[in-house]
């Protein structure tokens, strides 16, 4: 497994000691070109963290980068989109969703693919109490995530928002 090093502090600690990449080399028991590509990229092998941290006399966690995150982590979260986007995407949910939920309530025949859907997932064994939370939530987020998409167009469009800054 991989870990993200933050590069800086890794100069900074051989730095202090005043070693060049080939003398860290030889006191951690890695490679040159091992030493070379985590000061470059920070990625390196728990083992490679492990044999730093135990030369720098610190944690590893001492050498993580701070706050790191996965590219792929909430990517689509509501978070980034920019404010503009999220009034677009109220606008959109509140009038639909207050529609779906009046049609559901009063049994409507245009929501008789909620229970559809719920019985085809959801075994018949569960109590009617929650087979219809179970129908509320499936209608909800039928609803819902359809709704962000104008909001997602905004932000593509006007290149607003963190969510497609990540897209170059």
């Amino acid at each position: 497994m991989d870990m993200q090093l933050n590069k800086d502090t890794l100069k900074t600690q051989r730095d202090t000691r005043a070693w060049s990449q080939t003398q860290l080399a030889e006191v951690t028991g890695l490679s040159l070109r091992t030493i070379q590509r985590i000061e470059k990229s920070g990625v390196a092998s728990q083992e490679s963290a492990k044999s730093l941290a135990s030369v720098y006399e610190c944690s590893i966690t001492e050498l993580l980068v701070k706050d790191v995150s996965s590219p792929n982590e909430n990517r689509f979260s509501i978070n980034n989109m920019s404010s503009t986007a999220k009034m677009i995407h109220l606008a959109v949910l509140c009038p639909v969703l207050g529609i779906a939920l009046y049609l559901f309530f009063t049994g409507h025949s245009s929501t008789v693919w909620v229970d559809l859907i719920r019985d085809s997932v959801f075994s018949s064994a569960i109590s009617e109490d929650r087979l219809d939370k179970i129908s509320l939530l499936i209608l909800v987020l039928a609803v819902g995530l359809p709704s962000l998409i104008p909001g997602l167009m905004y932000d593509f469009i006007s290149k607003e928002g963190s969510l497609i800054k990540r897209f170059p």
